[in-house]
């Protein structure tokens, strides 16, 4: 009887554990998908920023 006691408990600590995985994936995966498109403009914003003003500075305009 032991044993099977020993055998339910691990199996509900796996259980337990993949769930948990699950969740937190879950949970990034929004979190992601929510901030997708201000990442994106941020990015771009900042990228014209890196490159443009070197090149206005340097070449006095386009």
């Amino acid at each position: 009887m032991k044993t099977i006691m020993n055998n339910i408990k691990g199996l509900t600590r796996l259980i337990e554990y993949k769930t948990q995985l699950l969740g937190r994936n879950q949970r990034l995966i929004s979190g992601i998908n929510s901030t997708r498109l201000m990442g994106m403009i941020v990015g771009f914003i900042l990228t014209i920023i890196i490159i443009g003003l070197p090149i206005i500075y340097y070449k006095g305009g386009f």
